[in-house]
């Protein structure tokens, strides 16, 4: 089945954008930057036929949008609505591509990264860190599974820390070749075992290797995946 009805709801879009004069020319040049480069992804793209009810529900909710263009008179309400059914039509161009595998991807390495990030950083940066971004890290989760923008920020949220973490267990590591000694007493300052911090000299850096790994994983697959959330 082809999109032929969604393609004429996105050429409607264009037009009603250009005749609202509450926004400002910037935001209607982007709209329907992103909307021309959509119209002709539509082009070419065959919709499944066990996906014909998502099909028909993102051509009326683009009919719902172009009767808002022509009635609303508020600026911001407008400028969401848009956004929001924008992000609607990439991520239904996702799942009509069969493009949602990346989400699977995401979720793993957001994992691993998490719980590497939430094992390694108390022993440099105490257990206020890893407890701040607990909440953010379960509350992502389930965001990103149920394909929500916001759940998708937070769970990006958590790769400066995780970097910033696996960058300072490789310097450890490092530093550790040089002063074996003073390594392990670092550790055992902070109130580890003289044994575990003997084993941490080397588990730390390595498992900061591993997260540096997942979390540059992360990164890249959030990317790919991005146009998955709404």
């Amino acid at each position: 089945m082809n999109a032929n009805l969604v393609i004429i709801t996105i050429n409607q879009l264009k037009s009603e954008i250009g005749k609202v004069q509450i926004m400002k020319d910037a935001k209607k040049k982007k709209y329907k930057s992103e909307l021309d480069k959509l119209y002709n992804e539509y082009g070419n793209v065959d919709i499944p036929e066990n996906m014909k009810i998502q099909y028909n529900n993102l051509n009326s909710k683009g009919i719902e949008l172009i009767k808002e263009l022509k009635s609303s008179k508020d600026k911001d309400k407008l400028e969401t609505s848009v956004e929001v059914y924008i992000r609607y039509l990439k991520a239904s161009l996702c799942d009509f591509e069969g493009k949602t595998n990346y989400l699977r991807k995401y979720i793993t390495s957001f994992l691993f990264s998490s719980m590497l990030f939430l094992a390694l950083s108390p022993q440099f940066y105490g257990f206020i860190l890893p407890v701040l971004f607990f909440l953010p890290i379960y509350m992502g989760l389930k965001g990103v599974k149920k394909r929500s923008i916001s759940g998708f920020y937070m769970t990006m949220s958590v790769v400066p820390v995780a970097l910033m973490t696996s960058f300072t267990w490789i310097r450890y590591g490092i530093n550790a070749k040089i002063d074996y000694t003073g390594a392990v007493k670092s550790i055992v300052d902070t109130g580890v075992a003289q044994n575990l911090a003997e084993k941490l000299v080397y588990i730390g850096p390595l498992f900061g290797c591993i997260l540096l790994i997942f979390t540059s994983l992360q990164l890249y697959r959030g990317y790919k995946s991005k146009d998955l959330f709404i």
